[in-house]
């Protein structure tokens, strides 16, 4: 067996024991969801105008409590304080340095705002609707889009909070990140080993997203499938910081 294929193999089976964990974490999410939900939400009113829920105004103790379910999931105990300590620094963009910590901080965060988001949705009137069409960040909970998918069967654009996991209309080509629609600012990016999926680079704001194409590949959870495809985000990255020292040498 070559070294080739012995990474390819280990790549793979990290891959799938994170896939598991990562479903068991989501697992426990939807079930604090189902026990705790109504309990939350009748604590919180949605603001008259988008975003109804900002993330900075979802409740903490909600976000805390469901983080230590997920710690216990883990197998893994983290004091109340320390807890805290760590969920300052996750809020204040800070390096936190325990990563399996900061995922379930994040998982957290995410289970709380789309709980929020479902609540949302029940009631949000169609006028609201049309209100928040085009726009580049979320309706509900107000961050801004992670990705795009394109839905079945005519290819209908919608934009993906990662955060809260809203989906809202968008405008069919254009840069997620600043809105740019000039075809010559824009450059796609494709690869062998992920169809479906495209890399949407912008050179007006230096910045790139991704885009699922669902009428291609079959797509249960955006988020885990983000993570999945992590290596296009560094091959993005190349492709920026090579345009970029092409573009140096011309001056």
């Amino acid at each position: 067996m070559n070294n080739n294929l012995k990474m390819k193999q280990s790549g793979e089976t990290m891959t799938d024991n994170a896939l598991q964990m990562y479903n068991l974490l989501k697992q426990e999410v939807r079930q604090w969801q189902a026990e705790r939900g109504a309990f939350w939400t009748e604590r919180l009113s949605p603001a008259r105008v988008p975003p109804y829920y900002p993330v900075k105004g979802l409740p903490e103790n909600a976000i805390l409590e469901l983080c230590q379910r997920l710690n216990h999931v883990s197998d893994t105990v983290v004091g109340d304080i320390e807890l805290l300590e760590t969920w300052k620094k996750f809020k204040a963009f800070r390096l936190v340095t325990n990563a399996e910590l900061y995922s379930r901080l994040q998982l957290a965060l995410c289970g709380v705002a789309q709980m929020f988001q479902e609540t949302m949705v029940k009631t949000e009137s169609s006028s609201a609707n049309s209100q928040s069409a085009q726009s580049l960040t979320c309706p509900i909970c107000g961050e801004p889009a992670g990705v795009s998918v394109l839905s079945p069967p005519d290819g209908k654009r919608f934009l993906h909070c990662l955060i809260c996991e809203h989906e809202w209309l968008a405008k069919r080509v254009g840069c997620i990140r600043c809105g740019t629609e000039e075809a010559s600012k824009l450059n796609y990016l494709k690869s062998e080993e992920y169809p479906g999926t495209e890399m949407v680079i912008c050179q007006a704001c230096g910045q790139y997203s991704k885009e699922y194409d669902l009428r291609v590949m079959n797509v249960e959870d955006v988020n885990w499938e983000t993570i999945r495809t992590l290596p296009l985000d560094y091959a993005a990255e190349s492709w920026l910081a090579e345009q970029a020292q092409l573009l140096g040498k011309v001056q």
